[in-house]
């Protein structure tokens, strides 16, 4: 859903971004809770088959000054098996299987694929999931503060500039993630009814294209 931002709202908006650089330039923390904060997502990572739940996302998009607010449900076969469908109204379907990416816009009976890499983290946010089991290796980490980690690609990664993890010990060790991009765009998605090692089935990534659908092939 989108939203016209009024000019007490965009006033919020910078104060929010003013809040987020703030928030990720304070002191660190000690190395030796850095290291324990990031052993403890790698090796929870590492017992980790299968991921579903729900996410909500909120974007805010700095040339529109507007932001979107979105959510929906995700489910994640590792390493490169990822399917999301967006809720109403805008009403979106996409499934990563390996390097193949399928857009589905439903209203529009639309169907775009792409190639999947990880320079397309910053168009498809959520996907970021798949990297957190061996994040020293695609991060440099810090820790702003308790349970809260700011990672800086080591490489370029789309256009992601900064994420920021919110951390906790119990369940699943990523409560949410918000991406800020090189534009000064800020996503920030939160997920929530995680379950792990389900037994999802991988048929479910295996899309099908819907009876009549125009489909744009642009990985040629």
């Amino acid at each position: 859903m989108k939203k016209k931002l009024s000019s007490k709202t965009i006033l919020s908006s910078f104060v929010f971004l003013t809040l987020i650089v703030l928030f990720i330039s304070a002191v660190t923390a000690n190395a030796a809770t850095l290291d324990e904060t990031v052993e403890m997502i790698q090796k929870k990572f590492e017992t980790i088959k299968d991921i579903k739940g729900s996410f909500s996302q909120t974007s805010y998009i700095k040339d529109l000054e507007e932001t979107q607010e979105f959510s929906g449900t995700f489910f994640l076969i590792k390493p490169s098996h990822m399917m999301w469908e967006y809720n109403k109204p805008r009403d979106e379907k996409v499934v990563i299987n390996d390097t193949e990416t399928w857009i589905y816009k439903k209203s529009q009976n639309q169907v775009i694929k792409t190639t999947f890499s990880k320079e397309s983290y910053s168009q498809v946010p959520i996907a970021i999931l798949q990297s957190f089991e061996n994040i020293r290796d695609d991060f440099d980490i810090t820790m702003p503060e308790e349970s809260a980690l700011q990672l800086i690609p080591k490489q370029k990664l789309g256009f992601i500039k900064t994420l920021v993890l919110e951390t906790k010990t119990d369940g699943f060790p990523i409560k949410m993630f918000t991406i800020i991009d090189t534009y000064g765009n800020i996503i920030m998605i939160e997920i929530k009814q995680i379950k792990t090692n389900s037994g999802l089935d991988a048929s479910i990534f295996i899309f099908k294209v819907p009876q009549g659908a125009e489909v744009f092939d642009m990985s040629r």
